[in-house]
């Protein structure tokens, strides 16, 4: 399913709002955080930067972190507004022995590193790590989407303006009104289903349109954002198309266009030894999707309280996920009235109708790609049924 998207957004690094429709349609932003657009002096930003300079750039982020410097008035100048098309890959999935929760859906973001295959991953014909095939045996419908500059959907070459958080928000927030208008399905209860970034992306959905969704799944997640330094300096983000040049050619990708630098790095980052398959993880470093330096600078700039959102919440991060918990989710402070770190995005959520953690074993930032999958699942599909039910 190839969907064309009329975007005009305000933008700071880059803006954001979406519609399905012919090319030239458009919707206001109006409404929609902005997002940081960089500045017109290439001194600061190039595309097209060499690896030295790439590593020069996230040597100030990491030390500006979490933005007590002046890294942001350096790389960012002020809104403007963009207007564009895109086509955007999706895939919607309906049980072929029909629904059990008929009009219900599950709508899957993903994050970083993969695209919607993601939701739908399979190991040879091994279909255990696929959520799309478990929730369809539970004869739930899905519907998962290749984000801006993922898969098969369109990679824009401004990697820094326009394929960043605000513009993906836009687009998210979009996609579910189409779930729930009849452009996409017609459906009366939306669970949102999150991972990562995609999660980053699922609670600015519930914070900036906390009607679009009844519930949400938020995995490999926590509110804990001081990890983020540790995430970029370990996964090591360079050039995707000197790693993978078989894959990624420069004449598609400008620089701006990363990838995790080695397998190691890679493993670091998404995998928790020795409790995955060999084979899972050499599928998901050959399907490693690009991650723009956009996207990166921009990750948290839609992250706020979902004052108005009412449903159910459940977080589902593994034990042992580095880039949120650093290896270990149960490591709260001393004294605090939390069991494990994810719990805190509770403080995000004050009217939410219930929410809850479920903390899966010897699991690292992949959730689907570890052995536990299929236990997991399980425990989020029960969740989606509960709000349907509900």
């Amino acid at each position: 399913m190839y969907i064309r998207l009329a975007i005009l957004c305000l933008l700071k690094l880059a803006p954001l709002t979406s519609c399905w429709g012919e090319p030239g349609g458009s919707i206001s932003g109006a409404g929609y955080d902005t997002s940081r657009v960089g500045p017109s002096n290439a001194v600061n930003v190039d595309i097209n930067a060499n690896e030295t300079y790439l590593t020069k750039l996230f040597q100030d982020f990491i030390s500006s972190y979490p933005y007590s410097s002046n890294f942001s008035d350096q790389y960012e100048d002020g809104t403007q507004v963009i207007s564009d098309v895109y086509s955007i890959s999706g895939t919607l999935c309906v049980p072929k022995t029909g629904e059990k929760d008929p009009g219900n859906v599950q709508y899957l973001i993903h994050g970083i590193g993969f695209d919607s295959s993601y939701w739908d991953f399979v190991v040879g014909s091994d279909e255990q790590y696929s959520y799309a095939y478990a929730s369809a045996a539970a004869g739930i419908a899905t519907f998962r989407y290749d984000r801006l500059g993922n898969g098969l959907s369109e990679k824009p070459k401004d990697a820094y303006n326009v394929v960043q958080q605000s513009t993906e928000v836009a687009i998210a927030i979009k996609f579910a009104e189409m779930l729930r208008d009849g452009s996409i399905g017609k459906y009366k209860k939306i669970v949102g289903v999150g991972h990562s970034y995609g999660s980053v992306q699922s609670q600015a959905v519930t914070a900036m349109a906390p009607d679009a969704l009844d519930g949400v799944i938020l995995t490999g997640y926590s509110a804990n954002t001081t990890t983020l330094p540790y995430y970029l300096a370990s996964a090591a983000p360079s050039t995707a198309t000197l790693v993978f040049p078989g894959r990624f050619s420069p004449s598609d990708l400008p620089n701006a266009y990363l990838a995790t630098l080695s397998p190691w790095t890679n493993q670091i980052n998404f995998f928790y030894f020795p409790y995955y398959s060999q084979a899972a993880n050499d599928r998901a470093r050959m399907t490693e999707q690009p991650v723009t330096q956009g996207v990166l600078f921009t990750i948290g700039t839609n992250t706020k309280p979902a004052t108005d959102f009412k449903g159910p919440v459940r977080v589902v991060t593994g034990d042992k996920d580095w880039i949120f918990c650093l290896n270990d989710c149960y490591a709260v402070p001393v004294g605090s009235s939390e069991r494990n770190i994810p719990e805190f995005v509770k403080q995000l959520y004050p009217a939410a109708s219930a929410f809850d953690t479920y903390i899966p074993a010897n699991t690292g930032h992949a959730l689907n790609q570890h052995y536990s999958a299929p236990e997991t699942y399980q425990n989020m599909i029960q969740f989606a049924e509960n709000v349907f039910q509900a």
